[in-house]
């Protein structure tokens, strides 16, 4: 009996969360290497990227006309105050009242109303991200169902995750730490170089000889290596059976990375900074600019990333999504995918930030034995008790 996806939405509203006094993203990884920070942003030495220096998010909650409530978040680390904005005093107004078929339909219209204007990637479609997860999530819970059956008629029940990122001082500490995941059943493990290769193959042969039980690595250079560096960190890289080889080129470099995936060694991944589906597609189509197809929840929403998904998989490409930095609705959204996600890599996970509500958070994904359980929960499987947010909220 087909699901019934329409619905209206009565209110929506958008919160700038801050988690003040908690570690930062990084950690203590590479720290005092020359960072340079303001109140709010550091940037990290051998790395263009602007980070920020605790966790900020936006949480979005949607209410459908019949009272049904469900949460959203983009992955919008900087500036999620903009996603702010562009939902409680723009789309609030386009969308409150009005009746859509699916979901989808929301998706489309939203971006039909700005794509004219150029607005086809960034926070506008951040928002469309945050608003889309939200509305799954409504639906899921009143439809007594976990989104990811909502999207798949057979999603896994279960999966594996690989760690995203090893962030303490040392390379014993590095190794200690992935030691103390191996404990718990974990798999595999990402580690963030920079463009500088004969650095990243040292950082890697210690860590593959301190964690010799590890039995997957990953390598993310966040952008940074030139032509010449890329390749020979594919080859290195691929010698030393790494997974996939993540974010080697410049974001735009399109043609560069189609010269690069034919080139010998390993598998190259990227996906995190699109957010359509008119975005990616040239990226897979032959000649295609990478291997594996890594999008973004928080920029895609579930609506399009089923899309895009589609689209890999119809040149046989398999798609891992991307797990960047947010809190415990965001990851839920993300596991949620990756329970209709390709089985041939392990699923990315930030260990440490889904706690970061902590009791104003209940989650059904609890980490166990290297992977994640499908919560038998419906909607995304994230509950918010919104009288314990208020330390969190940044109010202008």
């Amino acid at each position: 009996m087909p699901v019934n996806t329409s619905f209206s939405i009565q209110s929506i509203e958008s919160i700038h969360l801050a988690f003040k006094n908690t570690a930062s993203y990084w950690e203590s990884y590479r720290a005092n290497e020359g960072d340079r920070q303001t109140d709010r942003f550091e940037f990290k030495q051998g790395w263009q990227t602007v980070y920020a220096r605790y966790i900020e998010t936006p949480l979005v909650k949607v209410t459908l006309s019949d009272g049904t409530i469900g949460w959203g978040e983009a992955n919008s680390g900087i500036g999620p105050e903009i996603v702010c904005i562009i939902i409680n005093d723009l789309l609030a107004q386009m969308i409150n009242g009005q009746e859509f078929e699916s979901p989808a339909a929301l998706w489309n219209f939203q971006y039909d109303t700005q794509r004219g204007r150029g607005y086809s990637s960034g926070y506008w479609l951040d928002a469309l991200a945050a608003i889309d997860i939200a509305v799954w999530d409504a639906i899921g819970k009143r439809e007594q169902s976990p989104v990811a059956a909502l999207l798949a008629p057979n999603p896994r029940t279960r999966f594996d995750v690989y760690l995203s990122g090893i962030r303490r001082s040392t390379l014993q500490e590095r190794s200690n730490h992935v030691n103390s995941w191996i404990d718990t059943g974990l798999k595999g493990a990402k580690i963030f170089l920079t463009g500088d290769v004969s650095k990243g193959i040292d950082e890697l042969d210690g860590l593959i000889e301190g964690s010799p039980d590890l039995e997957q690595w990953m390598v993310d250079t966040l952008w940074m290596c030139s032509p010449e560096s890329a390749e020979l960190g594919k080859r290195e890289y691929g010698q030393r059976n790494v997974r996939f080889f993540e974010c080697p080129l410049q974001p735009e470099d399109l043609t560069g990375h189609q010269i690069l995936v034919n080139k010998p060694g390993a598998p190259i991944a990227l996906g995190e900074h699109f957010r359509t589906r008119y975005q990616m597609e040239s990226w897979v189509q032959e000649p295609r600019a990478l291997d594996v197809y890594q999008p973004d929840i928080g920029r895609t929403g579930f609506s399009d990333y089923m899309i895009q998904m589609q689209i890999a998989s119809q040149y046989g490409i398999p798609t891992t999504p991307h797990m960047g930095s947010g809190v415990s609705v965001f990851q839920a959204a993300t596991l949620q995918c990756a329970a209709v996600a390709s089985k041939d890599y392990l699923q990315e996970f930030q260990g440490g930030l889904s706690d970061r509500l902590d009791k104003a958070s209940d989650t059904g994904w609890k980490y166990a034995d290297g992977g994640f359980v499908l919560p038998d929960r419906p909607g995304i499987g994230v509950e918010i008790n919104e009288s314990l947010l208020e330390p969190f909220i940044v109010r202008k």
